[in-house]
């Protein structure tokens, strides 16, 4: 058992929006430009100044693929990203959507002139378990994955863990306010990874409170500042220490 998995056992379990970020006297705004259709498209956010690493955000399941998480990406750009954000499939579900992950990201590096900085992933419900999923044929330095969906054996393809870094990072975040997944999804891709020898010292378990918001399936989209704090901050975290490892 894994160092996640342990942490866990006593727990049971916008309208589009463009964000305009003006801090000391910068004019600097985040741009999403869209690139391609349907399934192989894409978003691409350029970082404000010189990039210190790129984040690949990869939606849930939900009847709209299109872009969303917007002000996250924007704050994401703002601390010295450039992020891409792929639709992946369309309609949802798309039993291909992880080999639609690594296209687009393919193409969205180039995109964005293959910039030699770490690459993070970093998605909710599904594409928290895609992250992963993808993780193996887009060699991370770091995985964060909010709220994480079972997979669906019967539909969708395997993924031979061994392809991951053995230095990859990967962070397994649960709600507990959650009633929609819970710590389900977290645990199977606990047990996954470790039944293809990734080392559980890499795996990292972590709960999300509901300090001042309520940390439920869907708080990845809560703005208040109680809820940037606990996902957001966060997150800069790990990336920070991911750039300085």
């Amino acid at each position: 058992m894994s160092q996640a998995a342990r942490f866990w056992s006593s727990w049971a379990t916008s309208a589009l929006l463009l964000l305009a970020l003006a801090g000391c006297g910068s004019t600097w705004h985040a741009s999403f430009d869209s690139h391609g259709f349907g399934k192989d498209q894409y978003w691409t956010v350029q970082a404000k100044g010189k990039p210190k690493a790129v984040v690949v955000l990869l939606h849930g399941l939900g009847p709209n693929s299109g872009e969303q998480l917007e002000p996250w990406q924007a704050h994401l750009a703002e601390r010295g990203y450039d992020v891409i954000y792929p639709r992946y499939e369309q309609p949802p579900p798309d039993q291909n959507a992880r080999n639609n992950i690594v296209g687009a990201v393919g193409r969205a590096l180039g995109d964005l002139g293959r910039p030699k900085v770490p690459l993070v992933l970093l998605g909710h419900s599904r594409g928290g378990r895609l992250a992963v999923e993808a993780a193996a044929f887009l060699k991370p330095k770091l995985v964060l994955a909010f709220y994480p969906g079972q997979i669906n054996p019967s539909f969708e393809p395997a993924t031979n863990f061994r392809l991951i870094p053995r230095t990859t990072d990967i962070w397994l975040f649960v709600g507990d306010r959650d009633r929609s997944v819970g710590n389900t999804g977290a645990l199977e891709l606990d047990r996954r990874l470790l039944t293809f020898g990734f080392p559980g010292s890499r795996v990292h378990g972590a709960v999300v409170r509901s300090k001042g918001f309520t940390a439920d399936h869907m708080s990845v989209y809560d703005l208040s500042p109680a809820a940037k704090r606990a996902i957001w901050d966060r997150t800069d975290r790990l990336i920070e220490q991911a750039i300085a490892s």
